[in-house]
């Protein structure tokens, strides 16, 4: 590459060019992915940029630049960059061969000089690579520390500037002890004015650090609020769906504990902290003037700290137990309201009413008794403080007798005094925002710490191969469940099958579907696919090659179009509208005046369960998966538009492969081959001629009235 500035290169090819390395490479990395590796990173140049990129894709990985002269074939492919180009270097110049560039997007105009090459470089490879020994921390602590790190300069203008208000509220005592002990007396007017001029500049200087202070506070907190918030939010996105929480109430409740920390470091409460070491200089002050009266603060100062230290314990217990019951509470009020027409339907309001008002109570008892003991607290160091003040006064006038005190330095005693003692006051309220702080932190790192998707490690992806199915010594188990709902102890599924998975409600069959799709988690055993264990893929790669419909598709606030679309690279319009009539959802697309407009409240309410089961299907014809898993795919279709969809999956190429849950007969003549699970246990593995051959002799058994019909669990 140049060694000149390289240009800045557009989105969409920059977007290009990390795909396209990554493919060369033996990654995988969406089109999604790739802009958002591009938009998240900053640096001077596109080259740069590009290497960054490639790093924020795929943790671990670096990209070095490598003069051309040092640079040689076995590390090709390596980007180049020139004239707004990005071109990808096949191979380099020999003595009867020129260098291979491919250019994405297009070749510059004028062959640029190659003088350095950027070159992607695995962690196996990785020069200087150092094991750390460091404690681990909890996730979300990592976060934080990580963030403020970042915000480090930020956060030094912000102690500066607390140090000169500091230092300025100073100036305040000082001018009370020169006016009564020279002003005064001598009525000398100039020498007040000029202290006074003296004191309204450092007055305003102590209104500028102010605004200062906290315009950088509400920029940091800013800054910090956009990247935690956006982190916790991609973490709890990756955790695995089984294997979190439960109650997901109970889970936003617990990410929006984050708020309590980010409070905690971007509040007044960080001046609390800043203005703590003062204190000493204060009482410092107080002994230079007025000697003795310093052993007045000496006294109350640790006697206001224990106070606080006293009453944190049981501060801290009351204010965990009304968190927790905070929790539940809003976990009802989520459950609730989710479910707010089987409610209705079944005239449980009264149960759930109940439910609330017990943990309202319970959380009204919990915050009356903290309240009480948090008021008690200020109350008695309050008083402790009158008492200071007090005492400040009394030592000042046997100081003033013994001549080594004036009247304007007892002033100014009193004046330190309850500067030092106010932020002594504070030392309860900061104890206790601490522990709020600390516990939302422990509840994060509890709940960032269960099994996540996000996995640096998990970058496995084939490409060429067959894309075949296998489980191996299979055992799933829902969270807190004590026996398997799923043991299979081998299947295999060859790329292009089409496979029935039939048996009784609660036999296992949605239970497979999910460990097929990647979205249960094995408690023993293991997935494959292509060879490669599900738990070790990509996960972009494996949502780009494994197509899942649930039984309940879920839509989310937002138009049709958006629903159609989530997280694929965004069709046109002639796309969509073909995937529409193939599984006829166009007929409602037509019939609204806003076409994909159409707006979608949350949960998908507003479309019948047709219509919502339509969209899912719809998404998969959009997303053009390898492997189709459909569960129940038309339990809530009419025949006409049942028969629509069925034609459909015969349609499929054949290499594409189709694995189906279903209670209708009208879906078995797609099947090859046909599961009947029974009790989470595969009890049938037989092809499905042999069912549709019983299923028939079944049929005109009863239709003559000769015997039984005979159920497919007697294949």
């Amino acid at each position: 590459m140049s060694d000149a500035k390289a240009p800045l290169i557009g989105d969409a090819l920059a977007a290009q060019a990390l795909c396209e390395m990554a493919h060369r490479r033996g990654l995988h990395a969406s089109i999604r992915e790739a802009q958002q590796a591009w938009q998240d990173v900053q640096a001077p140049g596109a080259d740069q940029r590009l290497a960054a990129a490639w790093q924020w894709l795929f943790s671990g990985h670096t990209v070095e630049k490598v003069p051309l002269p040092l640079a040689f074939d076995a590390q090709m492919p390596a980007w180049v960059v020139a004239d707004g180009a990005v071109g990808i270097v096949k191979r380099l110049r020999s003595d009867d061969q020129p260098m291979e560039i491919e250019w994405l997007g297009g070749a510059p105009e004028q062959p640029p000089e190659v003088a350095s090459l950027w070159i992607p470089v695995s962690p196996s490879l990785a020069s200087g690579e150092q094991v750390s020994h460091a404690p681990k921390r909890g996730p979300a602590t990592e976060a934080i520390i990580a963030a403020l790190k970042a915000h480090r300069p930020a956060l030094t203008n912000v102690g500066a500037a607390t140090v000169a208000i500091n230092l300025i509220a100073i100036v305040s005592s000082l001018f009370a002890m020169q006016v009564y002990d020279r002003v005064v007396p001598n009525f000398a007017y100039s020498t007040l004015w000029v202290l006074a001029s003296g004191v309204f500049v450092a007055y305003l200087f102590d209104l500028f650090f102010k605004g200062l202070r906290v315009s950088l506070l509400e920029a940091v907190t800013k800054r910090l609020d956009e990247a935690l918030s956006l982190y916790f939010f991609e973490k709890v996105m990756a955790l695995k769906s089984d294997r979190r929480p439960a109650h997901v109430g109970s889970l936003v409740a617990q990410v929006r504990d984050y708020e309590s920390i980010k409070g905690f470091f971007t509040s007044s409460t960080l001046f609390v902290l800043a203005d703590l070491p003062f204190i000493f200089l204060f009482i410092a002050l107080v002994a230079a003037i007025g000697k003795q009266v310093a052993w007045v603060l000496v006294l109350f100062v640790p006697l206001c700290l224990l106070i606080g230290l006293l009453v944190y314990r049981p501060m801290a217990r009351l204010q965990r137990e009304q968190n927790d019951e905070i929790i539940r509470r809003q976990g009802v009020l989520f459950e609730a309201v989710s479910g707010i027409e089987i409610i209705k339907a079944q005239g449980g309001e009264p149960n759930f009413s109940d439910v609330w008002l017990r943990s309202t109570r319970e959380t009204g008892k919990r915050g009356e008794r903290l309240q009480k003991l948090t008021a008690n607290a200020q109350n008695v160091t309050s008083f402790f403080q009158q008492l200071a003040y007090v005492g400040v006064l009394i030592v000042g006038v046997y100081e003033i007798e013994r001549g080594v005190l004036t009247m304007g330095g007892m002033i100014a005693c009193a004046i330190l005094a309850g500067r030092a003692l106010g932020t002594t006051s504070m030392i309860t309220q900061l104890l206790l925002r601490w522990h709020h702080a600390s516990y939302s932190l422990e509840v994060l790192n509890g709940l960032l710490a269960n099994p996540s998707d996000e996995d640096p490690s998990r970058q496995a992806n084939a490409r060429g191969v067959p894309l075949d199915l296998g489980l191996q010594d299979l055992k799933y188990g829902y969270l807190g469940s004590q026996s398997a709902q799923l043991a299979v102890p081998k299947l295999e599924i060859k790329a292009g099958e089409r496979i029935a998975v039939l048996g009784r409600n609660g036999g296992g069959k949605s239970t497979l579907l999910k460990v097929l799709a990647g979205i249960g988690t094995p408690s023993e055993g293991e997935v494959r696919i292509a060879g490669l264990d599900l738990q070790h893929c990509r996960p972009s790669w494996l949502r780009k090659v494994i197509g899942y419909l649930p039984q309940d598709v879920r839509l989310f606030s937002g138009t049709l179009h958006e629903n159609l679309t989530l997280g694929l690279p965004l069709p046109d319009e002639a796309t969509i509208f073909a995937a529409l009539e193939k599984t006829g959802l166009i007929d409602a697309v037509k019939r609204h005046p806003l076409g994909l407009g159409l707006p979608i409240r949350e949960g998908g309410y507003g479309l019948s369960g047709g219509q919502r089961q339509l969209v899912g299907l719809t998404r998969l014809v959009l997303q053009d998966p390898d492997i189709w898993l459909l569960d129940e795919p038309s339990s809530s279709l009419d025949s006409g538009a049942e028969e629509r969809i069925i034609r459909l999956m015969q349609e499929l190429p054949r290499h594409k492969t189709l694995v189906f849950t279903a209670h209708r007969p009208s879906w078995l003549p797609l099947a090859e081959r046909v599961l009947i699970l029974e009790d989470g246990l595969i009890k049938v593995d037989t092809p499905a001629d042999r069912v549709r051959a019983v299923q028939a002799k079944a049929a005109n058994a009863a239709a003559a009235g000769s015997g039984p019909v005979i159920s497919t669990g007697s294949v």
